[in-house]
């Protein structure tokens, strides 16, 4: 059955009609919108912050590996300087040289530090990066002049490099000598290391 409305009917629902949709609309435009820009808002916000918390987040992992590494360095910094002698001790160095050369009957007619040498491979460090980070270690040159065998050289050699005290040969010339038969002219030149006495721990003292 075709419901028949009066004009009277129909201005009555023309007008709840407008009426309901100004109402939906003044909800949609004061009520919902803000609600949906806030959520909008509130949803950058959230990104944002867990982005600065992941980044916080590497940086504290980040910072407690560096951290451990340092650690690491310190203690093998520590471990190698108490292996090496102090600078002070070049003459009980020199003086054990000597009682070695002794021992394998090498003839010692002069012996001296030569100089002081650079770390092998470093690079040579400006006056201001040489103030600023003391070196742990440094390698002294020694010369020995002697009369040696080849036997007597051999061993003694042997018993430098087997030692307690790091030391390597640096260099070695050999030369005969009319006089001796049986011995000849050695030059020889050791490397020691010793741990400088102004070395700070990696990081400084705070």
């Amino acid at each position: 059955m075709k419901l028949r409305l009066s004009a009277r009917e129909q201005r009555t629902l023309a007008v709840v009609v407008a009426l309901f949709v100004l109402i939906a609309w003044v909800y949609l435009a004061l009520i919902i919108g803000p609600l949906l820009k806030e959520g909008r808002r509130s949803n950058e916000l959230m990104r944002t912050a867990s982005e600065q918390l992941r980044v916080l987040e590497l940086s504290t992992m980040n910072e407690a590996a560096l951290r451990e590494q340092h650690r690491q360095v310190q203690e093998t910094v520590a471990s190698l300087r108490s292996l090496l002698p102090a600078e002070e001790e070049v003459p009980r160095v020199i003086e054990l040289l000597s009682e070695l050369a002794g021992r394998s009957q090498v003839k010692i007619q002069t012996i001296f530090p030569q100089r002081s040498a650079e770390a092998p491979g470093a690079p040579t460090a400006s006056p201001a990066k040489a103030s600023a980070v003391p070196a742990v270690y440094k390698d002294v040159l020694i010369q020995v002049d002697a009369l040696a065998g080849y036997h007597q050289l051999g061993t003694f050699l042997s018993l430098v490099e087997s030692g307690d005290k790091p030391m390597q040969v640096s260099s070695l010339e050999i030369a005969t000598d009319p006089r001796e038969a049986k011995r000849f002219r050695i030059k020889l030149v050791i490397q020691a290391y010793f741990a400088t006495s102004n070395a700070v721990a990696i990081g400084g003292n705070k």
